[in-house]
């Protein structure tokens, strides 16, 4: 298997395709109309899907995918090199393989990334980023990440460490590893392992006790993230549109 960047050689691939590169708009597949991909009113997420394959990958599934089971259809804004105006980001995660779900149907979740100045909604309604779960009527929940405005990477976190979690735990051990070989004692042992082994045991002790390696990690791999695309949003208009309490 080809070694990724980041969590997969997928999100290498879909990342290329939307780096702005100057241009004012992006999206993936590169073919995507962002205004036909929405959801219809009532439209069930199978036909959905068929829909948008059929119309804008040629009836190829594949075209859309992140992961064997997970479909993502892109679209984002730019102002200058490094700014982020917008992002819309459709995700279906199938309980299958894609092309199994295009032709028998299945279980599947639909999440969408918004990031959009021109829908705001009722004061703190809409989060900036937020996610949407089903439907434009859902709750939105606020992106993780804190402020550091990497919302499509964040975004795409997001779905790894909640679907992917092996191959996002090989990425961040990975990155880790490179780390620790760097800055640590010669005879020091490497907390990874511990660390992984107290969260799977649910050993909330001991992660305590690795406070300080935890937040070292953290750290890390925010840097490494921002470093593949550094691509952002204004901070402070995140800080203005979430609530207080968020705090």
């Amino acid at each position: 298997m080809a070694k990724s960047n980041l969590f997969s050689v997928g999100v290498d691939t879909l990342l290329e395709a939307v780096r702005p590169y100057g241009r004012a708009t992006t999206a993936f597949p590169p073919t995507l109309d962002e205004a036909n991909a929405r959801k219809h009113p009532g439209e069930s997420l199978h036909n959905w899907f068929i829909r948008i394959v059929d119309e804008q990958c040629s009836g190829d599934p594949k075209r859309t995918a992140l992961e064997d089971n997970i479909a993502v259809f892109v679209k984002l804004a730019w102002q200058g090199k490094k700014r982020l105006t917008y992002a819309n980001v459709q995700t279906l995660v199938a309980s299958c393989d894609l092309e199994e779900y295009y032709l028998d149907s299945g279980e599947a979740n639909y999440f969408r990334l918004d990031f959009d100045y021109t829908t705001l909604g009722d004061p703190f309604s809409h989060p900036l980023a937020h996610i949407h779960i089903e439907g434009d009527l859902s709750p939105r929940f606020a992106l993780e990440g804190g402020i550091s405005g990497n919302i499509v990477v964040d975004y795409l976190e997001f779905l790894y460490r909640n679907y992917v979690p092996g191959r996002w735990i090989t990425w961040a051990e990975r990155e880790w590893q490179k780390e620790f070989v760097q800055t640590s004692k010669p005879d020091e042992p490497n907390p990874f392992a511990t660390i992984l082994e107290a969260f799977a045991t649910s050993q909330f002790h001991i992660l305590r006790e690795h406070a300080t390696v935890l937040s070292r990690i953290k750290r890390l791999l925010r840097k490494r993230k921002d470093e593949l695309f550094a691509y952002h949003m204004e901070g402070a208009d995140r800080e203005i549109l979430e609530y207080p309490s968020a705090r």
